[in-house]
């Protein structure tokens, strides 16, 4: 099943300020999804607006909302189960 998580923090909260620890978030969340059988499809980042947006591959929502804590503290979290466009249409039929 497709996920598109959408996580905002406030500027004073942007991974930029401590890039080191971002990297090894990121790595870490990584590593994690590989081990929990997780596909991470697209990581996508509006800087601006400090808005990020990662598309997943999850058959386990339960190790797709652990994987994601150390993010999810950084701000607010969405996490929404989606379709592609073939399966949104093929439902019309």
């Amino acid at each position: 099943m497709l996920f598109m998580y959408i996580h905002k923090h406030p500027a004073e909260k942007c991974p930029v300020n401590k890039p080191d620890d971002s990297l090894k978030m990121f790595s870490n969340m990584q590593d994690y999804a590989k081990k929990a059988g997780i596909k991470i499809l697209g990581n996508y980042v509006a800087p601006h607006e400090h808005t990020m947006y990662i598309i997943f591959e999850a058959s386990d929502l339960a190790a797709l909302e652990k994987g994601m804590v150390p993010v999810m503290l950084m701000g607010d979290a969405q996490l929404i189960p989606i379709l592609t466009a073939e399966q949104a249409v093929a439902i019309g039929r």
